[in-house]
């Protein structure tokens, strides 16, 4: 394989990533507390909590791949990712059918709104 630049292996690797993974990383660099379980559950759930600086729990991620007789999460079947919690959506209810960067996004422009 001839050698690639640091930017295009990046951009490969990335590709190959779920959404939760991607969000992994994100909320990492970002400086984020939070857990990441990619087997919660069962093999096809991935959970990602995140916590306030005293500890608790915020908000979580998760995309749940459905078996027969349980629904799925909404946006599992395409990879995306379904969020709950108040301090992220601003009501108690869930949000689905979206990616990492979505996330991060509203993640971001709450914390801003907040610290007004």
């Amino acid at each position: 394989m001839r050698n690639m630049s640091k930017k295009t292996w990046k951009l490969r690797v990335w590709n190959r990533m779920t959404e939760m993974q991607k969000l992994d990383i994100l909320l990492k660099h970002a400086k984020v507390p939070h857990t990441y379980d990619p087997k919660y559950l069962s093999d096809y759930t991935e959970q990602i909590v995140v916590y306030n600086s005293e500890g608790q729990r915020m908000w979580d991620a998760i995309c749940f791949h459905g078996t027969f007789s349980l629904p799925g999460s909404y946006g599992a079947e395409q990879g995306l990712i379904e969020v709950m919690g108040a301090q992220l959506l601003g009501h108690d209810d869930v949000k689905g059918w979206l990616t990492a960067r979505q996330v991060t996004k509203m993640w971001r422009c709450r914390n801003a709104a907040q610290n007004r």
